[in-house]
């Protein structure tokens, strides 16, 4: 018992510290690590007496703590599953964040749940971006496009220059939202970082060394974006999301401004990891907004086509008078 609270406690540090130095623990699911033990401590309990089950406590515990949202398990129970097709007279504000992997196919298949705007990584080229524009919005959709991401919105978009080493991984533009009343500007900053290098041989320090160093170069590119945005508070209407390649409660994300939510936290249903969309481990895409942009329901659907699974959020938009 004693070394399964030992266990249980030298994990939680890392999982609650999170630092750079150890990504190449911290980067794949606490249940990785948890999962062993108490699969042994189980099968030793079938031969021991019951009793011997009480040691995997300390392991159930740690994993449910440091697991991304549990409180998206337990909504589940009390909540509904969003609709996938919009209820009439729904005013809420629907943005779509995914990974298409290059596959217009996989952008197509959101046509069913009816976005208003759809924030792409792995973006296509122009002509297939067209074709979708026209297909989820008709001709009177609008687009943008940048060398990684695209934007595809039912309202007008107005794009703002980044400086050009950051346009591979980050995007910026406006759009005008009508609502009762009146208009609201909303900022979209659509991003997708580096992806970290997938190396599984945690016997060797030089992977350790090159989870950090990714780490760290990560970190220098998102504040890099974050800083290139338009100056903005809790009062305006920003949405920043996309393709973070890291895991949700990740250290990197203290760099978001600290009035920032993220929506699956927030209001997320059910299993909200994204990737690999075959067997969904890490909630690596996410949307996350000011507080006038209210999330109102949140969850993760099956992708077409792409390795990621696709992030849906409604989201209702406080009005100035009422944020105030």
């Amino acid at each position: 018992m004693l070394f399964s609270i030992g266990y249980a406690t030298a994990l939680s540090i890392p999982y609650g510290v999170r630092p750079d130095a150890w990504l190449a623990l911290t980067v794949f699911p606490v249940w990785v690590w948890t999962f062993p033990p108490v699969v042994l401590v189980l099968i030793i309990g079938l031969f021991s007496g019951r009793h011997f089950f009480l040691v995997s406590l300390p392991f159930l515990l740690v994993t449910y703590i440091a697991s991304d949202t549990p409180d998206a398990f337990l909504r589940e129970i009390t909540h509904r599953t969003p609709p996938t097709v919009r209820l009439p007279g729904d005013q809420s504000l629907r943005i779509i964040s995914h990974n298409c992997h290059h596959f217009p196919s996989a952008l197509l298949a959101l046509k069913r749940y009816e976005p208003d705007i759809v924030l792409i990584q792995e973006t296509l080229t122009v002509k297939e971006l067209d074709e979708v524009r026209v297909q989820l919005f008709g001709e009177a959709g609008f687009s943008l496009k940048g060398s990684d991401i695209s934007i595809l919105s039912k309202y007008p978009l107005t794009q703002i220059s980044l400086e050009n080493k950051h346009q591979r991984f980050g995007m910026a533009a406006t759009t005008l939202i009508p609502t009762q009343n009146g208009t609201e500007s909303i900022l979209l900053a659509p991003i997708h970082l580096y992806s970290p290098p997938f190396r599984y041989e945690l016997w060797q320090s030089d992977c350790w060394q090159s989870y950090t160093q990714h780490r760290i170069a990560q970190r220098e590119q998102f504040n890099a974006i974050l800083n290139s945005l338009p100056e903005f508070d809790a009062a305006d209407n920003v949405i920043i999301g996309g393709d973070f390649n890291a895991a949700a409660g990740d250290g990197i994300f203290e760099l978001m401004p600290e009035f920032m939510q993220e929506s699956f936290r927030e209001v997320g249903v059910g299993w909200g990891s994204t990737f690999p969309s075959n067997f969904p481990v890490v909630r690596i895409d996410q949307l996350w907004t000011t507080p006038r942009l209210k999330p109102m329901r949140c969850h993760t659907v099956d992708s077409h086509s792409s390795d990621h699974r696709v992030v849906i959020v409604d989201y209702e938009i406080i009005p100035d008078w009422l944020h105030e």
